[in-house]
């Protein structure tokens, strides 16, 4: 993002496997096609910006989205033994022989997935460059106008493909299509909504029966564990979040906090890194140790990274960096929300935001308008 100081004017993620004709090309080949979408897409979205700025120089804010690395991050974070290295073949795992019938990683494909990451990073440091010099720096090398670069997520690796309607069937809840759920996953995150009678359109749960539920299936989760001791060997649970609708406003269904929102489902629920909800291959590609069935939970899935875990582990942190005139220079600060953004932003320009704007201005990193820094 390019703000302005008033009154101066300064993929697809997946893994490398195609349908069709594509199958029949080597990995090096789908590597390479992929490798050279990364510079001609972000050279793309760099003009774009590039052209905004010279066609708006007047303009007060300018926001552009630079789609990589996050598209090498899910196509290419090989990083953990527990990932096949051919998510075809569930012994590409570990080392030979550990676990028992694996034939090991392949140590090449690796080592060419870090660095395609490290080329993903360089190459959205290099767009970047291009917009402060588009915005035009000092003799200092400092740009004229603030310029600030922020990511809304990190990125970690993942071995195992989740299915939440198999773990509930497994555990005797209906998830039918006309039973008595709605079910929404998104990465490692899931929403699950109660057909509630009186809410929803033709809801077959009654409001008695309700709470019931919503308790079941939040027990049902809470107490997932995955059994293969080479995917979790502290057999730690495979939610680290579970949240319920609360009831404290008397209305069974409609009641919010923090974390539970409007929209949001009845259960909310985060899985551990490592686990996903995307990526489950078809046909099913059962893990290494795991007996295959119809109904089985776990699953090689078909790419490597992934984010939308809990915000406060340090693999999903974000970045955050700035400069420009009203900005303080050489100043770290070690903790800053996303929503804290968008105030600030404001308060470089002047702009009253309204009282329901969340986040609050990050005064620390700014320094009254118009004076150099010491």
């Amino acid at each position: 993002m390019v703000c302005g100081h008033r009154p101066d004017i300064i993929h697809p993620p997946g893994y490398l496997i195609f349908r069709g004709s594509l199958n029949d090309f080597p990995d090096l080949e789908l590597e390479a096609i992929y490798r050279d979408q990364v510079v001609t897409f972000t050279d793309y979205q760099a003009r774009v910006g590039e052209h905004a700025i010279a066609q708006n120089p007047d303009a007060d804010l300018v926001m552009i989205y630079f789609e990589q690395p996050d598209g090498s991050g899910h196509q290419f974070t090989l990083t953990d033994p527990r990932q096949a290295t051919n998510p075809l073949d569930p012994q590409s795992i570990g080392t030979p022989g550990n676990p028992a019938g694996a034939t090991g990683q392949d140590a090449a494909k690796v080592t060419r997935y870090a660095e395609y990451l490290a080329f993903a990073y360089q190459t959205a440091n290099d767009a970047v460059e291009r917009i402060i010099q588009a915005v035009g720096v000092d003799r200092r090398g400092k740009p004229r106008s603030n310029v600030i670069v922020v990511s809304d997520h990190g990125m970690a690796p993942f071995h195992t493909a989740v299915r939440l309607n198999n773990l509930l069937t497994n555990a005797g809840i209906d998830t039918s299509t006309l039973g008595p759920l709605g079910i929404r996953t998104s990465g490692p995150a899931a929403n699950i909504y109660i057909n509630l009678a009186g809410r929803e359109s033709g809801g077959t749960v009654t409001p008695a029966d309700y709470q019931a539920l919503v308790e079941n299936i939040a027990a049902v989760l809470r107490g997932a564990i995955d059994p293969n001791d080479f995917y979790n060997p502290r057999r730690q649970p495979l939610f680290t979040h579970v949240w319920t609708r609360p009831v404290d406003c008397g209305r069974h269904g409609f009641c919010t906090d923090d974390n539970i929102g409007q929209d949001s489902g009845d259960i909310v629920a985060l899985l551990a890194v490592g686990y996903n909800f995307d990526g489950t291959q078809a046909p099913v590609v059962f893990r290494l140790g795991d007996e295959p069935a119809v109904t089985n939970v776990y699953s090689v899935p078909n790419f490597y990274g992934a984010h939308g875990h809990d915000s406060n582990l340090q693999s999903m942190s974000a970045i955050l960096y700035a400069a420009g005139p009203s900005l303080q220079q050489r100043k770290q600060v070690f903790r800053v929300r996303n929503i804290d953004i968008a105030p600030t932003i404001m308060e470089i320009l002047d702009v009253r935001p309204s009282p329901k704007v969340d986040g609050k201005i990050l005064s620390e990193i700014l320094r009254k308008h118009g004076h150099e820094d010491d």
